[in-house]
Formats: C-alpha cells, structure tokens, sequence
C-alpha cells in the first residue's frame, strides 16, 4: 500500500531551512452525465485540514473549465497574440463550471470571483479562522461542460475528456495561496489528497480515469485476442462509497454508476467514449512493494495506428525504463487513452494522448513521475517538469539507440540566442513573452541544460541523483531547492552556480580556438598549444580533443592555454567536440592543425 502523505510536517534539517507541509484533502464525489444536455451535474464533499502554521480565513478553488470561454484570463491572453479560438465560441460551445449551491460545514455561503470576468479562482470565504490542525467540510453542488473547442478538455459527439469539471482545491503552501487564473502558457499545482469519485453515465459509455474501479462497470471490452483487464480493484481495499445524497435510489435503465478510488494523487481525471476498444497489460513493479502494475490502453476503432499492442507496449516499455531510472511507480495502475486533440497531458495514473507516437508517450509516461509524483508548480516553474521531461525522452530515445536526439533543439534553441530571444528560465510562465519562447525556453533549452549537466557529473551520478531526487520527495510538493539539494548531497559538490547562470540569467556561452601552435619534438611525439578563449559571459568546464587526446579546462578565465602531447600528428584541435554546450557559435570551436 501507498504511504499517505497528505498531511506531512516536516521540521528542517540542516540541508533545508523552511518548515515543509502539506495540506490535507479529502475529496468525495457524486456527478451524473447527461449527454442529451452536453452537461455533467455534481455533488462534491471536501474534507479540508489546515497543517500550516498560520490561520486561515479563506479557502480558494480553481474552476479551470471556466478558462475555456469568452472574456477569460485564457481567451484575452490570445488576443494579445492575434488569436480568437476561445473569444468567439458561442453559448453552445464554450466551456463552463458554475455552482448552484455550496455550504461550509452545513452554512450556506457565497463564492466570490475577484478577478471577474475570467472565473477561473474562486474564493470561498470561511465564518471563521481555521486554526492550525483544524478541518473544515465544504460541500458544493455545480454543473460543468468542456468546450466543442479542445484544449486540455473537450467534447465531440459522445468523447468526452474532462481533463478538468470539479471545483478543484488550491494550493497553499508557505509563499501563501497559488491562486493563478489558467492561461496558455503554464499549466496546474494541485493539493495530494483522496479522492472517492461515483460517476453516472450511459450504460454503452466506456470510462478511463485516474484511480481504480472499487465497484462497478467501466465498460472496458478487450480487443479480440487480448488479455483480460487487471482491474486491481483490490487495491484500496476497505473503501466503499460515501454517499453524498445526489446518486440517489436505484439507477434507470440505460445507466449505470462506477465508483472510483484513488489515493496520494493531486487531481482525479477521467473520458468518456462509447466506442473506446481495451487493450490491457502489467508489468511488475519494482522494489521492495512488489505486484504489478496494471497498464490500460483505450483507443476508437479508427486509430489502428494504436492497435496490435503498439501503444500498449509502448506505454509499459516507458513505464519499465522509468522505474529503472526513479524508482518503484507507486500507484496501481496507468491508463494511456486517446483524446480528441493532438498532443498530449498528464494526470496522475492518466495520459490523455492524441497519437500513439513514441515520444509522445514516453514524454507523458515521464509527466508520472515529473509532476505526478514530483509535483512542481507547474504555472511558477513549468521547466522543472516539461524541460526534466524533455530531457528524460531524448535520454530514453538514446538508450534505445536513435542518433543525433539532441541535434533539432540544440539548432533551434541557438538561433533564439543568436537573436537574443531569450529569457531567465526560473519564471512564471505567462511573464514569457508568447507560447513560442515560453515553449523553447522551458522545454527544449532547459532539456539541453539538464543534458550538460549529466554531462558534467557523469551518467553514474546523473541516476544517482534523479534516484535521490524521487525518494527524498515522492508524493510531495517539490521546486528547485530540492533538486538543487539532490544535485550537491550526491555529487558531494556544490552545483548552485550552476543552477543559477542556467535557469536565472540569460547569460550565453561561447567558448573560441584562439590560436593553436603545432611541433614536432625530437623524440618524434607532437606537442600542441591551444589558446582557449571564453567570449561569453557564462562559463562551464569545457573539453578539448586534440588528436585522440581529450582535456578539460575548468577555470573561468577569459583565456586558457593547453598543451597537449600525441604520438601522431593530430589534424585538428576541437572544443567540446560532442556538442553538449549551448554553445552561441561553433563556427569557431575547431582549427585545423
């Protein structure tokens, strides 16, 4: 069984100078999906206790279907860029999660948009304070619809992918309330918590979601000649629903109900797809937990580029390679199924896919681990899991055997810096200046910076801290101090300068041959003279092959001089000769000999 971490209160150590909690959340659902009306209409119970220091007066909840509309924080930021996708659906097609009621430990009381018009954080204001240690009941009842528009959500026909539909809790941590409204760029921070969730859908409707089915029909049927589901049913043994009183009486003809569980997760999503097929298999889990982990794949009759086991052995043989790399995947199940758009995102124990691409699912399968597990603040420090990702999957793509993984972004993230289009990394994603940057910055740059750093420590130390990394901070909020403090702990050195020139300036590196002197010595060797020049105002240990000779500089001197001694005469000399700087110009980083 998973260790619950929904309440931890961890006292500093020498290494860590902020009291470390999290807060405790319990979510109990009811909701019903009506089709006919394009609508889903819930009941939610949300048991909350305070494990901070300080009271609380207020609590506030995201409601990020509300960002898929006109007038939201989301649609007039796309203005700026020219786009109008959300500003001009009509009453039919937007999105929308409106409450009809909530109630405070059985107190009515009035939700409160203070960034109106866009909807996305709502504030619930409290009675009174809530003490540190106490708890609070929130009961809220409200409707939800994605968009005909897909984004992170959507509906077609009867697809349904509610990425997001509930009133979903807030974050609050030391730095006080994450309250941020969703905008394109940046994505989610959620609270780990519980979450027992009843769904009510047509009895022909096939469900994928967050979690595992405790009770009830899913409506998964196996593809001919595929194995039967691991439903793991089991897992949260012990826990039968909660009713709410909104699932009430015996269920109508044409419906059913299916209750979910799911644990130590920061968010409950789940689709909707009458003609989804289940493809099905596990894999065993690694470390002392043992058992297996159960992999589902749920996809439509026409992507057959799914079929045959493809996207299943895809999506076990990432999971496998990132136990390796992290360690144990402590949940009982992962479920890869198709969305309606392209691309992809992650959910705990969930990848909403558009395409059975191997990167593709090895980027989301990462996302389990890189956010799922590591939860980050994604709209304050998306690099820390898009960016770990990005590098995570090339590495994944080497390990396999591709070439030149690494060429394409290097390329593209050069010529932004030639351009000077380029930004400090370590910031919230929407003071970036449009998706584009925002996109290169925190995704393919910051997966490069993670590549020179495996680089600089070694590969045997790179595992060794990402190993570290999830054991120190599994099912816990995490940002860079706790990367920063895996990096030095097992490397034994102190790795901050490199955290900052890296993720918090927008200094360039350009190391140059200045000159090189070839001789001939009389015992018949070759001695080489290499002048090394730094041009840019970043620095980093830098290696330089002359013949079969390779050396590495270390010093932040604006000129370095080497000399090197080889048996032949060496044709040239080269700096970094595999090409793992970022490095602004490399026209300048050979000279023949």
């Amino acid at each position: 069984m998973i260790l619950t971490l929904l309440a931890t209160l961890t006292v500093a150590g020498p290494a860590q100078d902020t009291i470390v909690f999290q807060q405790g959340v319990s979510y109990t659902i009811e909701a019903r999906l009506d089709e006919q009306a394009q609508m889903l209409r819930g009941r939610a119970r949300l048991h909350y206790t305070n494990n901070a220091a300080v009271p609380l007066d207020t609590l506030w909840f995201h409601q990020h279907l509300n960002a898929f509309r006109p007038n939201s924080a989301w649609a007039m930021r796309e203005l700026e860029y020219g786009q109008r996708r959300f500003q001009d659906l009509g009453p039919a097609e937007h999105a929308f999660e409106r409450f009809s009621s909530v109630e405070i430990d059985g107190r009515a009381v009035t939700p409160v948009y203070p960034g109106a018009p866009d909807s996305t954080v709502v504030a619930i204001p409290l009675a009174g304070s809530l003490t540190p240690g106490a708890s609070v009941t929130v009961t809220m009842d409200w409707s939800a619809r994605p968009s005909t528009l897909p984004r992170r959500q959507g509906r077609a026909g009867r697809h349904y992918d509610f990425a997001q539909w509930y009133p979903r809790i807030a974050v609050y941590e030391t730095g006080g309330w994450q309250t941020q409204p969703l905008l394109p760029q940046g994505e989610f921070y959620g609270e780990f918590g519980t979450y027992d969730v009843t769904l009510e859908i047509a009895d022909d409707q096939v469900i994928g979601a967050t979690g595992v089915a405790i009770s009830g029909n899913p409506g998964w049927q196996p593809a001919p000649g595929t194995a039967e589901p691991l439903v793991m049913s089991d897992f949260y043994a012990g826990t039968a629903p909660q009713p709410l009183g909104f699932l009430t009486g015996p269920v109508a003809p044409g419906r059913r109900r299916v209750h979910w569980r799911a644990e130590d997760v920061h968010h409950f999503a789940w689709s909707a797809d009458p003609s989804f097929i289940l493809e099905s298999g596990q894999t065993p889990r690694l470390g002392n937990g043992g058992g297996s982990i159960a992999v589902h794949v749920l996809y439509r009759p026409a992507d057959q580029d799914w079929a045959g086991g493809v996207a299943l052995n895809r999506s076990i043989a990432a999971l496998d390679w990132l136990q390796r790399l992290f360690g144990p995947y402590p949940w009982p199940q992962l479920t890869n199924l198709r969305r309606i758009e392209s691309g992809g995102t992650e959910f705990p124990m969930m990848m909403m896919n558009g395409s059975p691409s191997e990167g593709l699912i090895v980027h989301e399968m990462a996302h389990q681990y890189l956010h799922g597990i590591l939860a980050n603040n994604e709209w304050r420090d998306g690099w820390l899991d898009e960016g770990f990702t990005d590098f995570v999957t090339n590495w994944y793509h080497e390990d396999q055997g591709r070439a030149d993984v690494w060429a394409a972004g290097m390329e593209s993230v050069r010529g932004l810096e030639r351009r000077a289009l380029t930004y400090p990394i370590a910031r919230p994603g929407a003071d970036f200046p449009d998706p584009a940057i925002y996109s290169a910055m925190t995704y393919r740059k910051t997966g490069l910076i993670f590549r020179m750093l495996r680089d600089l420590v070694g590969e045997p130390a790179m595992r060794e801290i990402l190993r570290a990394y999830y054991a120190q901070n599994r099912m816990q909020h995490v940002d860079e101090a706790d990367l920063r403090r895996a990096v030095n702990q097992v490397t034994g050195e102190n790795y901050d300068w490199f955290f900052q020139q890296w993720f918090h300036t927008t200094d360039t590196l350009d190391y140059a041959v200045g000159g090189a002197h070839l001789q001939q010595m009389a015992d018949g060797r070759w001695l080489t003279r290499v002048d090394v020049l730094r041009l840019g105002q970043a620095w980093m240990p830098v290696r330089v092959q002359v013949g079969d000779q390779v050396r590495t500089l270390s010093s932040r001197d604006r000129r370095q001089t080497l000399e090197v001694i080889t048996r032949s005469r060496p044709a040239e000399a080269v700096i970094d000769p595999d090409e793992v700087l970022i490095d602004l110009d490399i026209s300048n980083n050979r000279v023949r000999l």
